[in-house]
């Protein structure tokens, strides 16, 4: 191509010509108009990000969920190795979860002023440290103390991360995140205990515990890079790439929690079907703990005599939480959601009562039935608490996790009186009733007003 020049001027028809060659129109196509693509940009951005987030949401899960309950599949070895009773040593586990919802409402407060995001990955590398460190602590005593430092640390994950996602996703893909965010707790409490009880066969116990911490710092590592950049105060990021004039839902409906955190914590604890299910999850999850507790036992004991290794296969049964945590989210979507949560308890009490039988397959089948029950519970009230709370939303995941893991303290803890006072019927009777109450719950907690 060249210009021609009268009086060294290019003529203004060769510029016109040029301009409308083929060459040049095909070009134009080619190169979209300023700000075309940007939908597209944005949609491809936005999905990028939603999957960073459920790969995070699942380092999390997988994470808090090991270190929490790896000591199970040790207990008995703990009550051989430091002469303690069999009741005493599921104080390893009761100290963790107390710990943790000691820790969950502080966490929800730092959250509030630094991000969600920059207090999860405080939370992470707090517990990375002490997973490590926690095993080698000398006596029984220092480990319940350490343990109960452990749970605090973990509390600022599982008590931020449905906050994230209900802050992060739409309504519609918020409760498909937080079913895979349970289903990672599921294969978290599945891969602690299988991976302790064969480490700890052939290093000791806390060898054993040495072993799941180092795994869980290569989590949590993954688990701070994954994270939203940022530490903005929550609601800062939204706000500022909402288009102006769009106020968010908590400024239509005077929701900002941020200046009144404890006027928020008193809104959910005066609202009746909040309050109910905040204790199915702590019913249902301490029924559970109870029977992983106290299985081990049973079936190292006669007339099973099973090596550790081989008991700790029972933890399997954990994959039934992966699968149901998954169903929860399909049958929300055909039933009404109480009918789901009452389903969860109704399980857990058939399970239980199934345990009751002495064939080895049938035990375990029961046990596969609670674990289902469980995760379906929980998944759903535990989304359901989310989107109930029109206010102060970290407050009322808060709140759901407090009472969830004291429910898994208290009734771990209980279970070990019923062990010493009737064995193993009477453990199952305790998980059985906790069950019954659950489903009762489950209907009040979500019947329609009026």
């Amino acid at each position: 191509m060249h210009w021609s020049h009268r009086s060294g001027v290019p003529t203004v028809a060769r510029m016109a010509s040029v301009v409308d060659s083929p060459a040049a129109r095909a070009s134009a196509a080619r190169t979209p108009a300023p700000g075309a693509s940007a939908p597209g940009v944005r949609a491809r951005t936005a999905a990028s990000a939603e999957r960073r987030l459920a790969a995070a949401l699942w380092c999390a899960g997988v994470a808090t969920f090991a270190l929490l309950y790896a000591p199970q599949g040790l207990l008995t070895e703990v009550a051989a190795g430091t002469g303690v009773a069999p009741s005493r040593t599921s104080l390893l586990i009761s100290a963790a979860t107390a710990g943790l919802a000691l820790s969950v409402l502080p966490w929800a407060w730092l959250s509030d002023r630094v991000g969600r995001p920059a207090a999860m990955r405080a939370a992470a590398v707090a517990a990375a440290v002490l997973s490590v460190a926690v095993p080698l602590l000398p006596t029984f005593e220092l480990l319940v103390a350490g343990r109960l430092l452990q749970g605090a640390a973990l509390g600022g994950i599982p008590a931020l991360a449905m906050t994230l996602v209900h802050e992060s996703a739409t309504p519609l893909r918020a409760g498909a995140l937080a079913g895979s965010y349970v289903a990672a707790t599921s294969v978290g409490g599945l891969s602690g205990r299988l991976l302790a009880a064969p480490a700890g066969e052939w290093l000791g116990w806390r060898g054993g515990l040495v072993v799941v911490g180092v795994a869980l710092t290569v989590l949590m590592a993954v688990l701070v890079v994954l994270l939203p950049r940022g530490g903005a105060p929550a609601g800062g990021r939204a706000a500022a790439a909402r288009p102006a004039g769009v106020q968010s839902r908590d400024a239509r409906t005077g929701g900002d929690t941020r200046p009144s955190s404890r006027g928020a914590v008193r809104t959910h604890l005066r609202d009746p079907r909040m309050l109910a299910l905040f204790a199915v999850g702590g019913l249902l999850v301490g029924g559970m703990v109870a029977i992983f507790n106290y299985l081990p036992f049973r079936l190292e004991a006669q007339p099973y005599g099973l090596a550790p290794t081989a008991v700790s296969l029972i933890f399997l049964t954990y994959l039934a939480g992966t699968a149901g945590s998954r169903a929860a989210a399909w049958l929300a979507g055909r039933w009404s959601h109480r009918a789901v949560i009452a389903l969860g308890g109704a399980l857990l009490a058939v399970g239980a009562l199934v345990t009751l039988a002495g064939p080895l397959v049938v035990v375990v089948a029961g046990v596969v039935v609670l674990v289902t029950g469980l995760f379906v519970g929980h998944a759903v009230a535990s989304s359901r608490v989310g989107a109930r709370a029109v206010t102060g939303r970290a407050q009322a995941t808060a709140l759901y996790t407090v009472t969830y893991y004291l429910g898994s303290s208290v009734f771990g803890w209980l279970a070990g009186i019923a062990w010493d006072g009737g064995g193993w019927p009477l453990v199952a009777g305790l998980v059985a009733a906790l069950g019954a109450v659950a489903l009762v719950l489950a209907l009040y907690g979500e019947r329609p007003a009026g």
